[in-house]
């Protein structure tokens, strides 16, 4: 089971970030004479794969990316995966019917009836969400916008409109973020069309530079250690 990973900076940077000297992917500190990567839009999972290529790096975080679990989405499968899949499952149900076909006794089934004597659980019932955000921006770069389905860790992003379509769950929770705004946190209790969603400029958000870490909590501390 993958352990979790949460990034720390011990030891912040007091240099100015602002006086730095500019290079490809952040800064150059003189007085660490170390690269500084500018993290503060990057995912969890750009954060995550950069710390397990060089666990020696120097970065610049928004403090709400900091001393938390990185939320690293599952990844959906692939069209050619599930295609590849379907042809297997296709070739075997062959087979199978070709060996059995002597045997096989068909039935009739009446699906009306199946559907409303056993009735669906609402809550597992996926629902189309639709929505808009609204940045109050000259040019807001909606791609940088995380909706995240809380309870399923799926991330999406709203098109170069800012409108979002997407399949949740009854009681499901979506959170919206954006760097440099405050989080909206929104539980699905029924409601289709979430109208317009405005984000709020985070004035008091802060930024920590320094040598980070990264501390891997295996499965079994985070089930002995919770609060």
């Amino acid at each position: 089971m993958a352990n979790k990973i949460k990034i720390s900076i011990p030891e912040p940077c007091h240099e100015n970030w602002l006086e730095m000297s500019l290079t490809e992917k952040g800064k150059f500190c003189c007085s660490c004479q170390k690269n500084v990567i500018d993290f503060t839009k990057s995912s969890d999972r750009e954060i995550s794969v950069a710390y397990n290529k060089s666990k020696n790096l120097c970065g610049r975080f928004s403090i709400t990316q900091l001393n938390r679990e990185m939320i690293i989405p599952k990844e959906k499968k692939t069209i050619w995966m599930i295609a590849a899949a379907s042809i297997i499952a296709f070739l075997e149900l062959g087979s199978q019917t070709a060996r059995a076909q002597s045997k096989v006794k068909i039935e009739q089934i009446n699906t009306k009836t199946i559907q409303s004597t056993i009735p669906l659980d609402s809550n597992n019932t996926e629902i189309e969400i639709e929505g808009k955000i609204f940045l109050d921006e000259t040019n807001p770069n909606f791609e940088e916008v995380d909706i995240l389905i809380y309870d399923k860790n799926y991330i999406f992003h709203p098109n170069a409109d800012g409108k979002f379509c997407i399949k949740a769950n009854k009681n499901d929770g979506i959170l919206i973020s954006k760097i440099g705004y405050i989080n909206q946190y929104i539980r699905i209790v029924g409601s289709i069309n979430l109208g317009t969603i405005e984000l709020e400029p985070d004035n008091c958000q802060t930024f920590v530079v320094g040598g980070a870490i990264a501390v891997k909590r295996s499965f079994w501390y985070r089930i002995f250690h919770k609060n």
